[in-house]
């Protein structure tokens, strides 16, 4: 199978980064007790909970949660499940609420599967990929 188009591997790199911050930070705040916060992660992590009246622990959870699925969605778009593309679209649009790493990230992932070339590899069956 030869590699995806560059703006496809760029996304995926961009999303597993995005995911990994938030399921790590996420854990981090359940273990113990406050979010990492501050610099390259923003502040966004504790004030979110607070303007909705979440609990600290349920939050760091959806925040964990959130995480894994840009890696499930990821897996999903790279085998080209029905669902990858679409599913990958909707957790970038969640995590743009994480500014401003999560935020920049999130929008340049939305950015590169908007491209052409990403769009073709993604409507391309995979029998014409070699796969």
């Amino acid at each position: 199978m030869r590699p995806g188009p560059v703006p496809l591997i760029a996304a995926t790199l961009a999303g597993a980064a995005v995911g990994l911050g938030l399921a790590a930070n996420g854990l981090w705040a359940r273990l113990t007790g406050s979010f990492v916060e501050g610099g390259l992660a923003g502040r966004a992590w504790s004030t979110i909970p607070g303007a909705l009246h979440l609990e600290a622990g349920a939050w760091a959870l959806t925040v964990v949660t959130l995480g894994v699925l840009w890696w499930g969605a990821l897996c999903a778009l790279w085998t080209r499940v029905s669902w990858g593309r679409p599913a990958t679209v909707f957790v970038a649009a969640l995590s743009l609420a994480f500014p401003p790493l999560g935020t920049i990230l999130s929008a340049l992932v939305l950015l590169l599967l908007s491209l052409s070339a990403s769009r073709a590899w993604w409507a391309m069956p995979a029998a014409q990929d070699g796969g």
